[in-house]
């Protein structure tokens, strides 16, 4: 699950994609209904763990993530987080995106945080899975992001 892959966003990123994590929605059992893990909080900044230079920025508050890829917003969206799985879970509910068949849908992801340090592995919004690790390939986008 990508929630920025190139290959389903090339029209609208070629020059940019979403970054799901700024999105989720209902993680199963025993998460935050309606808001996520306050550890999540801030914006993040990195690149895609498959290499590449481009910034990527998560800007999350307690309930809302916005994903910009270099300064084009990819996505925006409401989200949960499980905290208390292993990994941790999150659901991003897209609200706006620049590729309108997102729009409505879900990306499902997982993610830990390490320090300042946040590692985030999500699939392509309508894509139910969820990603088991944080190994780069398959449909999985994974991203090193910093908090600032």
């Amino acid at each position: 699950m990508r929630l920025f892959n190139s290959k389903w966003c090339e029209p609208m990123f070629g020059a940019a994609v979403i970054v799901a994590f700024a999105c989720c929605l209902g993680c199963g059992g025993g998460g935050s209904q309606g808001g996520g893990d306050p550890a999540l909080v801030g914006t993040w900044v990195g690149t895609e763990a498959t290499g590449g230079s481009t910034l990527w920025t998560f800007t999350i508050t307690a309930t809302d993530a916005e994903v910009k890829m270099a300064t084009v917003a990819a996505y925006k969206g409401t989200y949960t987080a499980d905290a208390s799985s292993n990994p941790k879970r999150i659901t991003i509910t897209i609200t706006d995106s620049g590729t309108s068949t997102y729009v409505g849908k879900s990306s499902n992801g997982i993610y830990k945080i390490e320090g300042s340090t946040l590692t985030f592995a999500g699939n392509e919004p309508g894509n139910s899975a969820r990603p088991a690790d944080f190994t780069p390939g398959g449909d999985a986008m994974v991203f090193t992001l910093t908090k600032q």
